[in-house]
């Protein structure tokens, strides 16, 4: 018994600390959502486990090394050794025991998580991920838009889609992590439980703009989530298309900024994202990079969305695609234009 005391000592000790640690430790941001809960008691578990055996295995390695070290003047061979069925049979029945048990637990929270609500309405968001934002359709209220906003206690289906390449959407407080694959529909569920601001995160290198994929989320109270969707424009009557009402000018430039996804990348309101804001951005002198100046007028504006690498605003990347000229007609560019003179 003396022989095993010492490793089993040490064992002991490192399975106790490195547990310890992660039953003690928060290695997560603060929850969020329901959700969340039942991941973070999965992902405790499986760090257990792992710390357990994490000790089992480096408490014997350790011991080993300082126990059956060679000592200085011994130059014999090492003797030889023999296996022993009986420990061979529990080192392979034991993990298979345990790997079987999460894959049930798993399962069960996977299960429970991606599982309608029952008796409560759900809010439904379209989220669309391409180089290098996002954007987010309310098919209840008809509107687009490029922050997500979430009224509190209520369950949300995200239907994730994407234009170019695979993207992830990630929302690390809500534990929601779902891979947007084009040409294929994925569906993930959360219901907010706390107020306050959150960012979307791309979790997949897409591209040379990955870092810059972020997006705001607002999770709010249920009237001033009714507020909010008053005050936004509605979507184009349908892909590809602007609604027959809104021929030309500021009206149609805001529709075209939601369908082409500027509105991702520019905020309305001043707050940061992956592009300079819109608001107040007309007529306002703009710092490039390199040092020089110009007035944001029509000029600029234009050789912003036909050339954006052109100049590049000071603080910002060169992210944005290049091919909006392409995509766009004169009278489009035109319209956003008058829409961005709006915003003040």
């Amino acid at each position: 018994m003396r022989k095993w005391g010492p490793p089993l000592l040490l064992t002991a000790v490192l399975m106790i600390v490195t547990a310890g640690f992660f039953l003690v430790v928060r290695l997560t941001p603060a929850a969020a959502t329901r959700q969340a809960a039942t991941n973070d008691r999965l992902l405790t578990l499986l760090l257990v486990v792992a710390a357990i055996i994490f000790g089992l295995v480096v408490g014997f390695f350790v011991y080993s090394l300082i126990a059956f070290r060679r000592r200085p003047g011994d130059l014999k061979d090492a003797g030889g050794s023999k296996g022993n069925n009986r420990i061979e049979a529990l080192w392979t029945l034991i993990p298979l025991v345990i790997i079987f048990a999460i894959g049930v637990y798993s399962t069960n929270v996977m299960i429970a998580n991606s599982a309608p609500p029952s008796g409560e309405p759900e809010l439904e968001v379209k989220v669309t991920g391409f180089q290098w934002a996002w954007t987010y359709e309310y098919p209840q209220f008809g509107i687009i838009s490029g922050q997500l906003v979430l009224p509190v206690g209520r369950p949300v289906l995200f239907r994730l889609y994407a234009t170019d390449v695979i993207h992830s959407f990630f929302i690390p407080e809500f534990r929601v992590k779902m891979d947007a694959i084009p040409g294929i529909e994925n569906t993930v569920r959360a219901t907010p439980t706390e107020i306050g601001n959150y960012q979307v995160l791309c979790a997949e290198v897409c591209g040379t703009g990955h870092a810059y994929m972020v997006s705001p989320v607002r999770v709010v109270d249920a009237a001033t989530f009714e507020e909010w969707v008053k005050t936004q424009p509605a979507a184009p009557a349908a892909a590809g298309e602007v609604a027959a009402e809104a021929k030309t000018g500021p009206e149609a430039g805001q529709q075209y900024a939601q369908q082409y996804g500027c509105i991702a990348c520019h905020s309305l309101d001043g707050t940061q994202l992956v592009g300079p804001t819109w608001k107040g951005l007309y007529g306002h002198t703009v710092t490039f990079e390199d040092g020089s100046t110009a007035v944001a007028d029509e000029a600029y504006l234009k050789e912003a969305i036909v050339n954006p690498a052109a100049r590049i605003v000071k603080g910002y990347a060169n992210v944005m695609p290049a091919n909006y000229g392409e995509q766009l007609t004169e009278q489009q560019i035109a319209d956003i234009i008058e829409y961005i003179k709006t915003i003040r």
